[in-house]
């Protein structure tokens, strides 16, 4: 008779002991370490290189980064997912930083009435917080509303300061526009799409201890700081901004890069010399720029207008450089069409406002089509500059300073339109946007701008000096934001529309056509790549993609896959049961 002690069972209680012992150490180690294979093709579930690269640099700091999500409590399944998902996030920034970050989960709705509604003024801070989000749903026949805080506290201490900072997770919501929650996949989705820039841009903004200084150049008609209000918000937190007016030769010395923004008047030679010194000496230059002045006052009342050319001179610098800039129209069939009352259903194919085609370059690459109207087309003179934008391949360019006409879509077929006669060919892929990076020839050297004898501080220089970087855009209104000043008691105050004119055309508005366009995140990346902060764009340009459940093609085969689903389980089952039993009689009648 076998006991407990015989050599088969002790083998198999040894058996037992090895696979409860690893059972054990699998679980010690997962509770100390973390780590999963990342099949998805879009990677959602991993971190992007830049925010890898962005997490390195917090490693190093001395001090540790407080994160309070408001988050938390009683919420919809939705809400619940992404709050997992956001868990998630902030753990895998836990395991490349350690224990520089740390985060919580708070309830803003528990306590007393008072507490809460101290917190929520705290939260909210008069606007300039965490925006509340409402959501409206039925439950048990009555309508109810839940107010939440979808956002989170970062705080830090900068040179011996304390420092805050918010981030907005999930968008805020009116008192008098709630969300309903048949609406919440889709906010909850885009939100997870924006997750990780989210994050990083809140570590960035409260982290940023030296700003590079970026000047926005001023006296020859560039665009204003109501026209740049949006433009200069976005990278205020990271740069440091000022408008600049040439003044002397030493005027850009403490800059690190010089934006020239939609100039309308000629440039001297003087200031040409102060630009040029200023690129030789490595400073980056980004000019958006149009050298077409094209009245739409005229155009929209008579139907047509001359375009005069600017003359600013500054294309001839940029000509040296490696940029022609040409004095003519893109059009393009990719483009977003003119609202006015007066066109047949208030819309007419406008050729001229392109959404341009995006290269594989990092400026550009997966964010949105970018809308200009009256594009200038670029070319090269050297084999340094590379193209970012283009137009589609079913493009055309118009003469030089043409006429601009409401009526020029007529001349194409509406439904089918044709810019040229090959729309298949990538020749016809017209330059909008170009970078060129590297060491150039002066431009001023030659020339007799600046008498050395009389400005013994002017050293000329032939060549650069260090290495700098020249983007140039063939339109300088794709960053500006419109307004008009109304009448007040304190006097004439600007107005501004009621959305983000950098993520909306307004045309696509006032025709209420749902499409988002990508000046801001290009703007973004322009100025990003150029400060060196490549790493920004690697994360901005990441996209979760939102696969939509094919409905006709779940309706034709529903059945079959649910006859799948219940079968081959059962059938397992039994299939199972059946070689078990099978091995049990054979084993058990020897």
């Amino acid at each position: 008779m076998k006991t407990i002690f015989s050599k088969f069972n002790l083998y198999r209680w040894l058996v037992l002991v090895l696979i409860l012992v690893f059972i054990v150490l699998i679980n010690i180690v997962g509770h100390y370490t973390s780590f999963r294979f990342d099949m998805t093709e879009d990677q959602r579930y991993s971190l992007s290189p830049g925010t890898e690269k962005f997490l390195n640099q917090v490693k190093k700091f001395d001090n540790r980064i407080g994160i309070k999500i408001y988050l938390d409590g009683e919420l919809p399944s939705e809400l619940r997912s992404f709050k997992n998902s956001l868990e998630e996030k902030l753990k895998d920034f836990k395991n490349t930083v350690g224990d520089r970050i740390e985060y919580t989960f708070i309830n803003p709705n528990s306590g007393s009435e008072k507490d809460k509604e101290m917190l929520y003024d705290e939260l909210y801070n008069k606007g300039k917080g965490i925006l509340p989000m409402e959501v409206k749903y039925t439950k048990n026949a009555k309508e109810t509303k839940m107010m939440l805080w979808p956002g989170a506290v970062l705080s830090f201490a900068k040179n011996g300061m304390p420092v805050e900072t918010v981030v907005q997770l999930l968008p805020g919501t009116s008192p008098d526009r709630p969300f309903m929650l048949n609406q919440m996949p889709d906010v909850v989705e885009n939100g997870l799409n924006n997750l990780e820039y989210n994050l990083v841009s809140a570590l960035r903004r409260l982290t940023t201890i030296e700003r590079k200084k970026i000047a926005f150049l001023q006296g020859h008609g560039e665009l204003n700081d109501y026209e740049t209000r949006i433009a200069k918000s976005l990278i205020a937190p990271y740069y440091f901004i000022e408008n600049v007016t040439i003044d002397g030769l030493k005027a850009l010395d403490d800059y690190d890069a010089l934006i020239i923004a939609d100039p309308k008047e000629t440039f001297s030679e003087a200031d040409l010399f102060t630009i040029d010194q200023f690129v030789m000496k490595g400073g980056d230059l980004m000019c958006f720029m149009n050298t077409l002045e094209i009245n739409k006052d005229t155009l929209f009342t008579q139907g047509y207008t001359h375009s005069s050319r600017k003359n600013l001179r500054l294309e001839h610098m940029l000509f040296d450089y490696g940029f022609k800039i040409n004095d003519n129209l893109l059009m393009d069939v990719n483009s977003i069409p003119k609202y006015n009352i007066r066109f047949k259903e208030s819309r007419m194919n406008w050729y001229y406002q392109i959404l341009s085609t995006n290269t594989s370059h990092p400026i550009a690459k997966n964010i949105e089509p970018v809308a200009m109207e009256f594009v200038n087309q670029i070319e090269f003179t050297n084999k340094k500059v590379v193209p970012i934008l283009t137009t589609s391949t079913n493009s055309n360019h118009s003469g030089l300073a043409p006429i601009v006409e409401l009526n020029m879509a007529f001349n194409f077929d509406e439904k089918s339109p044709k810019l040229n006669s090959n729309i298949n060919s990538k020749d016809n892929q017209l330059c909008i946007a170009a970078l060129a990076e590297g060491k150039f020839n002066s431009y001023s050297y030659n020339r007799v701008a600046i008498k050395d004898s009389t400005n013994p501080n002017a050293k000329k220089l032939k060549n650069s000096i260090a290495a700098s970087k020249i983007f140039v855009i063939g339109n300088g209104e794709f960053m500006k934001n419109s307004y008009r000043l109304i009448q007040s008691r304190n006097g004439p105050k600007p107005d501004f529309k009621g959305f983000n004119e950098l993520k909306m055309n307004s045309d696509d508005v006032s025709l209420n056509v749902k499409r988002m366009i990508g000046n801001q995140d290009f703007f973004l990346n322009i100025v990003d790549y150029m400060m060196g902060n490549k790493y920004m764009l690697e994360i901005r340009s990441k996209q979760i993609d939102v696969r939509e459940i094919d409905k006709e093609k779940v309706n034709k085969h529903a059945n079959y896959y649910k006859l799948i689903n219940l079968v081959i389980p059962i059938s397992i089952i039994l299939i199972t049961g059946i070689i078990i039993g099978v091995i049990r009689r054979i084993r058990f009648t020897k």
